[in-house]
């Protein structure tokens, strides 16, 4: 019995050795942090007692805490970057911009460990901490002890939290949507214009369809290509989503398609789901597992679930943008071209919205994109906030640097940049045209002449030749100009009726 005695008695000695020293070392990890020299790497200028409040950080604080903590994943950590609508105590601070921070919970100057518990701690824990010197729990750096919720009741009702359900399944799940393919024998034109468009080719299976894969994955990839389960995007850049540890993520890196490299300055691999899916898919329904009716932004992602709609040959209901109101119409657009979070804030886009519903009752927590300022983004969380965010989006679609999804980088960087490289219509087209625009002396002539590519091909128009349909082109977002795609004899007259009218209209 002596000699198990004996080792019982070495082995707790070890442990709570072991605890004190794991507690010693875990005493101050960011210890550095608090010496003046070090301050730079976060804050603008060193913060002290003359320094005005709040602190400027170089970058927004999340990518700060990850350079460091890389390995986290985010989609098991509490919404950061949204916008809380209810009120947040003071002692949990939000950003300049009223988001919500790793900071706001998290205080990476205060004690590491504290004389009494921050988190429910498992017993084994708890005993190191008492047997060894002092109370010595550790605290995560915590704003507050949560070892009972107090930290989390600071700002969310228990009974709500302990009564409502986290989603409500929303009507129009995945058994109301047909697909898009479904569309094709009653509508086959708009159907076949839909198929070439950036929506239709959003989100692709590159298992299903390998050529969807843009990207250089031979000289020098930054990951390999067999992981690749989705390409996301077609026209300026292409990201990939794939899986790791049984979830999808978005990798960091981008294959730029204009410029044919690899884009390797994003921060972070981005949890698919919660940030993405429900605007790079059509008819999402969040659950374990998420589930979507559609890759892709489908025709139902504008009119709605249709499988009633194309099971009765077209009897059943279906939303048709035109026969809304014009506020009820946009709002279909801004679902997804403004920013914002779901009701409870786990989403980044507006979990159970349906085409002609208001989407305020589902979006919550604008947000501005990059380059917005004081002039467009008044951060009231009004309906007219977000729509001039939208108007805000139209006006720079053209812009000649490509912008990704700007809740994947850093847009706070970008928020005082005003002077954006804009691209001509010109320009536009041959983003994708110019493998395919011949050297003719009729094209040359015309261009030099400051004639756009809009002048002689414009966007397709409606079956009557009067009306913009927005399947096809989408230059400007304004009504072209000219007579119906078809009528070339017709084109060049408008501006060659004759010699002397040619030369008023400053035609070549």
């Amino acid at each position: 019995m002596r000699p198990a005695r004996s080792l019982w008695v070495r082995v707790g000695a070890l442990a709570v050795v072991l605890g004190w020293a794991g507690a010693a070392a875990a005493a101050r990890p960011h210890a550095a942090l608090a010496e003046p020299e070090r301050c730079g790497r976060c804050h603008v200028e060193v913060p002290g007692p003359d320094t005005p409040r709040p602190y400027r950080f170089r970058r927004d604080i999340v990518s700060l805490c990850l350079d460091c903590h890389r390995d986290k994943d985010l989609s098991s950590l509490h919404p950061v970057d949204i916008r809380p609508g209810a009120r947040i105590p003071p002692d949990l601070p939000l950003d300049e911009q009223g988001t919500m921070t790793c900071a706001t919970c998290h205080d990476p100057h205060s004690p590491a460990v504290a004389e009494e518990p921050y988190v429910a701690e498992p017993i084994a824990r708890r005993l190191l901490s008492m047997l060894g010197r002092g109370r010595r729990h550790r605290t995560y750096f915590l704003r507050r002890p949560n070892d009972r919720g107090q930290l989390c009741l600071g700002c969310h009702n228990r009974s709500r939290l302990a009564t409502q359900a986290f989603h409500v399944r929303e009507e129009g799940g995945e058994t109301a949507y047909a697909g898009s393919g479904a569309c094709k024998e009653c509508h086959p034109r708009i159907y076949a214009a839909w198929k070439l468009t950036p929506h239709a080719r959003m989100t692709r299976d590159a298992r299903k369809d390998p050529g969807a894969v843009l990207g250089d994955f031979e000289t020098d990839p930054p990951f390999p290509r067999r992981d690749v389960l989705y390409t996301l995007g077609s026209h300026w850049t292409q990201r990939y989503v794939v899986e790791k540890k049984g979830k999808l993520y978005v990798k960091a890196a981008i294959w730029s398609i204009t410029q044919k490299a690899w884009d390797r300055s994003y921060w972070i691999d981005k949890p698919w789901i919660p940030y993405c899916a429900g605007c790079h898919t059509t008819g999402f329904e969040p659950g374990e597992p998420a589930r979507w009716a559609e890759p892709g932004v489908g025709c139902e992602a504008c009119h709605g679930p249709a499988r009633a709609h194309a099971e009765s040959g077209g009897e059943g209901p279906v939303v048709n943008p035109t026969k809304l109101t014009p506020v009820r119409r946009q709002m279909i657009c801004e679902s997804c071209h403004t920013t914002g979070h779901d009701r409870t804030g786990q989403f980044r886009f507006p979990v159970g919205y349906l085409p002609g519903r208001d989407l305020t009752r589902y979006f919550k927590g604008l947000l501005p994109k990059p380059g917005q300022d004081n002039s467009t983004f008044s951060g009231d969380e009004s309906y007219e906030d977000r729509h001039r965010q939208w108007l805000y989006w139209v006006d720079h679609f053209m812009d000649a640097r490509g912008l990704t999804c700007d809740i994947c980088k850093n847009f706070r960087s970008q928020m005082q940049e005003t002077d954006k490289p804009r691209l001509t219509p010109t320009e536009f087209c041959l983003t994708c045209h110019r493998d395919t625009l011949p050297a003719t002396p009729v094209h040359e002539h015309h261009m030099a002449g400051g004639v756009d590519c809009r002048w002689c091909h414009d966007p397709l128009r409606t079956a009557d030749g009067t009306g913009y349909s927005i399947h096809d082109h989408k230059f400007l977002f304004l009504a072209p100009l000219g007579p119906p795609v078809g009528s070339t004899d017709r084109a060049c007259r408008t501006c060659h009726a004759g010699g002397a009218e040619a030369k008023r209209r400053g035609g070549p």
